[in-house]
Parts: structure tokens; C-alpha cells; sequence
């Protein structure tokens, strides 16, 4: 899966959250259907605990945070809807 263009599709098209602590957030509300997380071990590791769709980039958190046009690291997206994007929850 080519991470650039889905996260891109995502972002015109679908709702969702960015960071650790606005993901966080909204899956307490149940309302995150899935989420991308960067391939950085210390993230996966956390990550993957998630009782969500996961799914885990390639990409690092400073490249993650510039597809969203953030000067910032963006280590994990939570999806509340996919919109046109392959980054579905199930």
C-alpha cells in the first residue's frame, strides 16, 4: 500500500485525528474506526496494543506529519472516516 497517497486521499476526503493524544481521546469514544502509525519501534510497539484496524506505515513520524502539512511529527493518525482512501476499519 502506497502510505503517501492513501494518508493524501485521506486527508481531502475523510475525517480524522492526528496525535498521540487526540487518538487516544476519541477511541475512549469509540469513534476511531482505524489507524496508521509510524514504523518507528517505539511507536509500534505502544501501537499495537490498540483494539482497532492498524495499520503500519513505512513512513516516519516527521514524513507523516508533512503529508498532513504539520512542521511537527505525527506519529500516529486515528481515522474516524475513511472517505475515498484503501484505509478502512473492520
Amino acid at each position: 500500500m502506497d502510505y503517501n497517497w492513501e494518508l493524501g486521499r485521506l486527508k481531502e476526503t475523510g475525517k480524522y485525528v492526528l496525535g498521540q493524544k487526540e487518538t487516544m481521546k476519541m477511541l475512549k469514544k469509540g469513534q476511531i474506526k482505524a489507524v496508521v502509525y509510524s514504523s518507528e519501534p517505539h511507536f509500534k510497539f505502544e501501537y499495537e496494543k490498540l483494539n482497532v484496524k492498524k495499520y503500519e506505515s513505512e513512513l516516519n513520524s516527521m514524513q507523516m506529519g508533512a503529508i498532513f502539512g504539520k512542521p511537527f511529527p505525527v506519529s500516529i493518525v486515528g481515522i474516524i472516516e475513511p472517505g475515498s482512501s484503501a484505509l478502512k476499519g473492520d
